[in-house]
Formats: structure tokens, C-alpha cells, sequence
């Protein structure tokens, strides 16, 4: 189903959605006067708070699904028996995630395939997606480390949505995915789209394609990756790397986690709790015997791209890069993996 809706109307279709949803969205609006730099997904008290037309977020709305530092359990020792109690989140209302562009769509749909497929469906993260309504929105102005378009998540996505809004000048065309999506659309301030409509957003889509442009060879670079496991350019790629882990912490794919316990002083109380983990740290392939089998940067450095765009997709059938950039944003090196891959394809 198809929708148009003017934007005069849009504070309409919000109300609504509020008040039968929690609604998450993009906000540079923090606590008290604070406000961002860059959009964050976070609850929207204040419908005037939500930012459509933002270009970028740190974090994807992978945390709403998959947090870090989320609390398990806690345990407390009565006399002889150890008493367990649920500290996960309970959701009261279900959620509406507003505004995620095509790439984070696209990077639930990696995190689907890890969480929600037999045999090892994560109960806690399959119950949260049953309950959420994904309403993404396509891109208005792509940022220059964006990679969407080279990867298959991008400007447009064909799955993965309850609703996929396009910004067509003093409207908005509503596309849906599913029955939910048809539900929320079928009030009576939507209109029927125009065949002038149809083409404003094929055009809106096909300008924002032409800004983000060629320069990655994905598909050469994976077909030569297992020829090049040993490659001399990994010293090169991981030269600057510091090992700080950011890129892993801002990727809306990555899901390695460790598990931590925190107890009080005479361990008669305690916390378990899941903490999001890095493949650039150290201590991360550190076994016992203090035997680590990637004890060398360069052989982290290597191991992340392989398991993005080698491993993965043998594992899941699909990239597990969508293209969203944070990785060369948030760098303290500046390292830009699109030109590893095009000299892994042979590419200057």
C-alpha cells in the first residue's frame, strides 16, 4: 500500500502513533539544555524534539533491540539459597522506531539472521522485534563516507519496514511493508498517490544515488580476499589502527558481547550483565593458558573486514556492512576501509 501524506498533517499521524506507541526517534536533544552534535535515537517526550531531516546518528537503533551494559539478572544469597531476579527490560507499551534511514534498516535484518534464526534465537531480542514497528525514512542528503548504494542497503530498501517514508517537497510518500503498515496509514487525513507523486519519488531516490557515487569494488575485493588472507597490505591497512574498538562500538551490525559480574563487597548480592565487546581489543581472542590467536593488530584489523564481507556472508548469505559510515566518522585514525577493499581488488 501507498500513501501520500502533506506535512501539515504530519503532527497528526505522530499524535496518533504516540498514543498507542512509545515512540523512539532521532533527537540531538539531551538532558535538561543539552543537545547533541550528531542525532541520537532516544524516547520522544516532545513531538517537537524528533528530527526527520537529520543526516546522521552516532548510534544505530540497534541498542533498543541488542543494549550495552543491559542487566541480566541479579542474584541475592538467603541463608543456604541463592535468590534470582529478572532485570531486564520490561516494556510497557510497544515501541514505534521512527525516521532509521535504509542502512540501519538493512543492519536489523543482519542482526535478525543472528538472533532470530534457528537453532539460537535470542528470546529477549525476538520478543523486542515482534513488538516494534520500524517507520524508516530515505535519505535527504547522504554524508561523504556513506557507502549505502555499493553495498545492497541503499537509497532505497525493499524490506525490513512496517512504513518507508520519502520526503517529496511539501509531503510525504508513505510506502508499506506489512499489515501493520497498512493499518497505520489508513486514517483519513492520508491521500492516494499521483502518478506525478510516483515519479517525484523515484527521482528524489535516484538524486540521492547519483550523490553518493562509485569507488568501492566490493565484489572484487571479497572474490580475492581468500588469496590475499596473508597479503602484505594488512600491515598497511592496520598501521594506523589503535585498537580503539569505536568502530565496532558504532556499527549497527556488530553484536560480539562479553558477560560480566558485578558484586557487592562480601559477594552476597550481584549483578550479571551483557556489555557490548570489540574484535580490535586485545584480550578479545585471549584464551585460557593466556594462548591468544589474534594477538597481533594487524591480524584483528584483518579479521574484522574478513567477517564483515567474507565470513558473513557465507555464514548468513548477506554483507554484514550496510554502508552507514560510522566506521570512517568515528575513526581517531581516519582509517577508511572502502580504500582497503578497492586495493584489495587491485584498485589504486
Amino acid at each position: 500500500m501507498e500513501k501520500i501524506l502533506l506535512k501539515v498533517n504530519f503532527q497528526k499521524f505522530l499524535e496518533d502513533l504516540k498514543a498507542n506507541f512509545k515512540v523512539i526517534g532521532p533527537t540531538r536533544k539531551g538532558g535538561g539544555t543539552a543537545t547533541y552534535s550528531y542525532a541520537c535515537f532516544d524516547e520522544i517526550e516532545d513531538l517537537d524534539d524528533l528530527e526527520m531531516d537529520y543526516k546522521f546518528s552516532m548510534l544505530s537503533p540497534k541498542m533498543v533491540f541488542f543494549p550495552d551494559n543491559q542487566e541480566l539478572y541479579g542474584y541475592e544469597k538467603v541463608g543456604a539459597d541463592i535468590k534470582l531476579v529478572d532485570l531486564r527490560d520490561k516494556w510497557g507499551k510497544d515501541i514505534a522506531i521512527v525516521g532509521l534511514h535504509p542502512c540501519d534498516i538493512a543492519a536489523l535484518l543482519c542482526l535478525d539472521r543472528v538472533f532470530r534464526e534457528e537453532p539460537f534465537e535470542e528470546e529477549y531480542y525476538n520478543s523486542k522485534r515482534q513488538r516494534t514497528a520500524i517507520i524508516g525514512m530515505t535519505c535527504t542528503e547522504p554524508k561523504g563516507s556513506c557507502f549505502c548504494n555499493l553495498v545492497g542497503s541503499g537509497p532505497d530498501i525493499e524490506e525490513g519496514y512496517d512504513l518507508l517514508l520519502t520526503d517529496i517537497g511539501d509531503r510525504f510518500y508513505f510506502r508499506s511493508g506489512t499489515e501493520l503498515g497498512d493499518r497505520l496509514i489508513s486514517a483519513n487525513y492520508f491521500m492516494e498517490p499521483t502518478e506525478g507523486d510516483r515519479d517525484r519519488r523515484s527521482e528524489e531516490v535516484k538524486r540521492v544515488a547519483k550523490e553518493l557515487g562509485p569507488g568501492l569494488h566490493v565484489d572484487t575485493a571479497q572474490r580475492v580476499m581468500e588469496e590475499k588472507y596473508d597479503d602484505s597490505l594488512w600491515d598497511e591497512f592496520s598501521s594506523k589502527c589503535v585498537t580503539c574498538g569505536s568502530c565496532n562500538m558504532v556499527c549497527p551490525t556488530c553484536h560480539c558481547f562479553s558477560i560480566v559480574d558485578k558484586t557487592n563487597f562480601d559477594q552476597t548480592r550481584g549483578k550479571r550483565i551483557l556489555v557490548w565487546d570489540s574484535c580490535h581489543f586485545e584480550r578479545f581472542a585471549l584464551m585460557a593458558g593466556n594462548i591468544n590467536v589474534r594477538g597481533e593488530k594487524e591480524s584483528r584489523f584483518k579479521h574484522r573486514l574478513y567477517d564483515k564481507y567474507y565470513y558473513d556472508p557465507m555464514r548468513y548469505g548477506r554483507i554484514f556492512c550496510v554502508g552507514c559510515g560510522r566506521c570512517l566518522e568515528f575513526c581517531p585514525s581516519h582509517i577508511d576501509i572502502r580504500d582497503a577493499l578497492n586495493k584489495l581488488g587491485g584498485v589504486k
